[in-house]
């Protein structure tokens, strides 16, 4: 006499396993051609150290385009010894000591230094900030830099990630650079109240 087969809960179990597996497979390439056919892609993943250097222009130069520079000016209070002035990417910005309107650093300088040009229309600074010490300056070449309280503002081809102030404190051959405080000054220094719209009348 035959006795019909018993099917044990594993084996149960592995074909059912088994079945949804070819079920995702068949889902996954089923979405994979819609995307083809409709031209859509899947983006990769976001990392959180992406690079950040200034473009790289002819001779080596650094290059902080005018349609990559910030809009506005922001206070950074994370990677550096107190709070300082970044642009709105969190890119630390640097004075050189000396530097009224860009003659310090040229030529070779810019292959390590790169100016911060306005974008289009007028800068702007975030709350912590001063809107009276904002301003441009005229570089010997003809553009426009960006200037804080006077300082003509930089960013640094060491720094590679948001928060890097690799500059702050650094002598070379073009001189001594800092960041900037919130009231215009060289971090470091003592410093006195915010200047305001209001206090400046």
């Amino acid at each position: 006499m035959h006795f019909p087969s018993r099917k044990t809960p594993a084996s149960l179990n592995h074909r059912a396993l088994a079945a949804i597996g070819a079920l995702s497979l068949a889902f996954t390439l089923g979405a994979c051609d819609r995307a083809a056919e409709e031209g859509t892609h899947m983006d990769p993943p976001a990392t959180a150290d992406a690079q950040m250097p200034s473009p790289i222009g002819p001779g080596g130069t650094l290059v902080t385009d005018a349609a990559d520079a910030s809009g506005s000016l922001t206070v950074m209070s994370v990677g550096g010894p107190g709070d300082f002035v970044a642009d709105n990417d969190r890119r630390a910005l640097y004075m050189l000591e000396g530097d009224l309107d860009g003659d310090k650093c040229t030529a070779s300088c810019l292959t390590q230094w790169a100016p911060l040009f306005p974008p289009t229309g007028e800068p702007t600074v975030s709350d912590g900030l001063s809107p009276v010490l904002i301003g441009t300056v005229e570089r010997p070449d003809g553009s426009r830099q960006i200037t804080y309280n006077g300082h003509p503002l930089y960013h640094f081809v060491g720094d590679t990630r948001p928060g890097d102030v690799l500059g702050h404190q650094r002598n070379d051959e073009w001189g001594d650079w800092y960041l900037l405080t919130p009231q215009g000054s060289e971090l470091g220094e003592e410093v006195g109240k915010l200047e305001t719209p209001r206090d400046s009348n």
